[in-house]
This record gives C-alpha cells, sequence and structure tokens, in this order.
C-alpha cells in the first residue's frame, strides 16, 4: 500500500466567545422578510409621509448654539479607514502576516477559498499572494477559532518527470534547506533509509550450513530512491526554529510518482500565548 509522508506541527485550536442570539420576533422578521421587501415597504411609508407633509404648515425649527453648517458635517458619514495589514507578530512567508485576521489578509488583495482542513479549524487556499515563490502551485493558511494567522502550509509544484534517484526535488530540497536554515536557523535533517536485506550462507564451525542476513541501509539518491520514498518505505524531512517560528520541510512523492515538497510554518509564539491564556483560565 502506498504511503505519504505529511509533517506537521500538532497545533490545537481556541474557541472565541459564541455571537448573542437574535431575539425570537427579529429572526423571523431578518430571515423570512428579504431587504427588497423591506425596502419597498419603507418606501411606501415615506411617499405617505411625503402627502402627509405636503399638505401640513411646515414648523419652523430651531436648535441653540449649532450652526446649520456644523449639523450638515455631523451628519456626513465617516469616511471608512483602511485596513491595518501589520501585526505585532512580524511578517509571515509569501508577504501574508503572522496573527493577522480573515479581514486583514483580504486587504493585502489576497484571494482566500474556505476549504476544511480536519487539524487546524478556519484554514482557506490562499491566492495572489503579494511575495509568490515560484516553485509552490498551492499555500494554505489557518487562522485558528480566534482569527489570527498562526499557520502556513505550502506545497511544492508537482515534478512530473523527476528520475529513479529523485533527482530534481532533492535539488530542491537542498535549496530551500539552505535558504530556510540561513532564515531561521537550528536546521537539522532526518532520513530513515530503507533497510535492504542480503542472505549470505556460510558454514559454522562444525560444518554445517548456515545462512547470514546481512543489513544495508540504502542512502539518499540511490537507483531506487524515487520508488521508496513513495512507498513510505524511505523518508526526509528537515526542522528550523527561530524564537518565533518553527518549519517543517519533507520531500514526498504521489500515488502518479510525481515528486514535490511540503513546506509548514508554524507561528510558536502565538501558539505559546493560546496556550498561556488557556492556562490561566483554568
Amino acid at each position: 500500500m502506498k504511503k505519504m509522508l505529511f509533517i506537521t506541527l500538532a497545533i490545537s485550536g481556541f474557541p472565541i466567545a459564541a455571537q448573542a442570539q437574535e431575539t425570537h420576533g427579529k429572526f423571523y422578521e431578518n430571515v423570512l422578510i428579504s431587504s427588497d421587501v423591506k425596502q419597498e415597504e419603507r418606501s411606501d411609508q415615506a411617499k405617505d409621509k411625503a402627502s402627509r407633509l405636503l399638505d401640513a404648515k411646515p414648523n419652523v425649527i430651531r436648535i441653540e448654539g449649532v450652526s446649520p453648517t456644523f449639523r450638515s458635517r455631523q451628519n456626513q458619514a465617516s469616511p471608512a479607514q483602511p485596513e491595518i495589514t501589520t501585526t505585532k507578530y512580524g511578517e509571515a512567508p509569501f508577504g501574508l502576516s503572522w496573527g493577522a485576521t480573515y479581514n486583514q489578509t483580504r486587504a493585502l488583495g489576497v484571494t482566500m477559498e474556505k476549504i476544511e482542513r480536519r487539524d487546524a479549524p478556519n484554514s482557506f487556499i490562499v491566492s495572489k499572494l503579494p511575495k509568490p515563490l515560484p516553485d509552490f502551485r498551492e499555500v494554505i493558511i489557518s487562522l485558528g477559532e480566534d482569527n489570527s494567522l498562526w499557520r502556513l502550509t505550502a506545497y511544492g509544484k508537482y515534478i512530473e518527470d523527476d528520475d529513479a534517484q529523485a533527482n530534481k526535488v532533492m535539488r530542491l530540497f537542498r535549496q530551500y534547506y539552505k535558504l530556510l536554515g540561513q532564515r531561521y536557523g537550528r536546521a537539522q535533517q532526518f532520513f530513515t533509509p530503507k533497510i535492504s536485506r542480503t542472505e549470505k550462507p556460510y558454514k559454522d564451525e562444525y560444518g554445517r550450513d548456515q545462512v547470514q542476513i546481512i543489513e544495508r541501509e540504502e542512502p539518499i539518491g540511490n537507483n531506487n530512491f524515487l520508488e521508496q520514498l513513495q512507498n513510505g518505505e524511505a523518508t526526509l524531512h528537515a526542522t528550523f526554529e527561530d524564537n518565533d517560528v518553527g518549519v517543517a520541510m519533507t520531500v514526498v512523492v504521489n500515488e502518479e510518482g510525481h515528486s514535490f515538497l511540503i513546506i509548514d510554518y508554524t507561528n510558536l509564539r502565538i501558539f505559546k500565548e493560546r496556550e498561556d491564556r488557556v492556562l490561566n483560565a483554568l
């Protein structure tokens, strides 16, 4: 059975306060009466009121101490303020902002498509990124239950013509291993090789035939490395970490034999703050 390795960091979500329920009457007013019907009803009421006003003698209304110009300015709506897109947590990969809300992320010009992600609620496929990278086909962000960007996963483009030694995906792996090490530090590589076993016959001290089992670790880039990664017989990933962000990168080969990278980022500072809030509430 074919296997795929995905390196993820286990993060728990944190609930936010539920919205207050509408009253019984207000609920049916909002749900059963459309906005078009309400607008038409208000229009009819306005016409009746206007007719009555035309028949009535106008009253002179005076407000002491307030000029008409000032009252006019008071009635003018305030212009919408631009959404602040920077946060105290700093810039995230691809030009996004750690800790940003849904609206703050949208304000960056990003297109967001809601998806279900079992281990990360409130997740979105994002496109039109401020700083896209050509080696990656898809980026998924997770805002969690408190509407704050804490996790980001980048899926590399499929390499459909990789060779049996997986040279093309390994070239990318080494490139991003170096770059991520420079950016975040504490680079560590973890390789689980396939173990090959061969039988070597021999005679013991009494002249009896015996068989010795010899185990050998298949190295990275061996002649069947792509297939071993595809079947899960070998795994390769790396981790990186600074004070605020943890990163895991893995090499994946899917059922079609296409190789690619997955890079998963987690903001450890936001995660720690969430844990502290839960701890303080216990």
